[in-house]
């Protein structure tokens, strides 16, 4: 796992979107509009090989109503795992550290930080897989995993 620092540029009102935005200035790409492509046919920043997908405090790892009916974490998981188009992830912290992650990171990352929870009723009320909010235990994590690489 590789880190980055990154500045906080984005006008973008969305925490999340904001820290799309600061990591795409930071990799040269200009963006003023949100991102939201299929995962399963695009990544948030495509540059040559590199196909990327951002995350941020308490992401969802994708709707519910793409989850293809399962509804625990390890089902979840693997649609996800068996369609996504990305192949490294960017997690980006509330004060712009960026920990970069292969597929065994993040999963694992995934893992450790998320939980399964219920869409609501007017999205579908699938069930779906949320990182928990970021927190000192999970900045130490990364912090470990990174030191350790």
């Amino acid at each position: 796992m590789n880190t980055i620092t990154i500045n906080h540029i984005s006008t973008a009102r969305n925490a999340g979107i904001a820290r799309e935005h600061d990591l795409c200035a930071y990799m040269g790409i200009e963006r003023t509009t949100h991102d939201s492509t299929d995962y399963r046919t695009s990544s948030d920043i495509c540059v040559g090989d590199r196909h990327i997908s951002v995350k941020a405090s308490a992401f969802t790892l994708m709707s519910g109503n793409m989850c293809e009916g399962e509804d625990t974490f390890e089902g979840i998981w693997n649609v996800y795992k068996r369609n996504t188009h990305s192949n490294e992830w960017a997690y980006v912290t509330e004060d712009y550290t960026v920990y970069m992650m292969n597929m065994a990171e993040f999963e694992k990352f995934l893992r450790t930080f998320g939980k399964t929870e219920r869409e609501s009723e007017k999205n579908g009320g699938q069930m779906k897989i949320r990182l928990r909010k970021e927190s000192k235990k999970m900045l130490a994590w990364l912090a470990a995993c990174a030191v350790a690489a």
